[in-house]
């Protein structure tokens, strides 16, 4: 069975071409089971573009990203985790593996993850087409995680580490409310 990396990332903006990865948190999966230790680490991206939108979303401080280890370094650490032909797993997965892939590609890095994601939202989204949530429910993460009540007191969204882990429990939760999850 295939190592399940549910993987968040905080970037400096929505441009692939021009931002980049300023934190990275990830909780691996083998057989089911969660790893006891996950990874979490701020990012220095080097010289890419930092938007104030993505600024106020994150509200990562400037400094704290300045001060933070080079992407090339947390990146081969990341890497050190995953096991070969590991799928890429999360919410609105394809935002956060192309950023990923664009990341690899920088640092020179072998991309090794099946071409295979995992976007827990679609379970979400399945659940809302048959009806086991309201039809008017938006489907951020955030929303559900609140709907679910997998929110613990002094958990803010938008900080990486935060967003797996409400990732990670809503996908627990979901081989509950939908018995044809796949599981690893």
């Amino acid at each position: 069975m295939a190592q399940l990396v549910f993987v968040d990332l905080e970037t400096t903006g929505l441009e692939l071409d021009r931002n980049g990865i300023i934190e990275i948190a990830c909780i691996f999966e083998n057989l089911g089971k969660r790893e006891a230790e996950g990874f979490d680490s701020l990012v220095n991206p080097g010289d890419v573009e930092h938007t104030p939108s993505a600024a106020e979303v994150h509200k990562i401080p400037r400094d704290a990203i300045d001060a933070a280890p080079p992407l090339h370094e947390v990146l081969r650490r990341f890497d050190s985790r995953c096991a070969d032909g590991a799928i890429v797993s999360g919410w609105n997965t394809k935002f956060d593996e192309a950023f990923l892939y664009q990341a690899y590609r920088q640092c020179g890095l072998k991309w090794r993850f099946d071409y295979h994601i995992f976007d827990v939202w679609s379970i979400y989204k399945r659940l809302q087409i048959m009806g086991k949530l309201p039809a008017d429910l938006h489907l951020g993460l955030g929303t559900v995680a609140r709907h679910f009540n997998v929110v613990r007191d002094g958990e803010d969204a938008h900080r990486a580490t935060n967003d797996i882990e409400w990732t990670w429990r809503l996908y627990r939760l979901s081989l509950e409310q939908c018995p044809s999850t796949p599981q690893t």
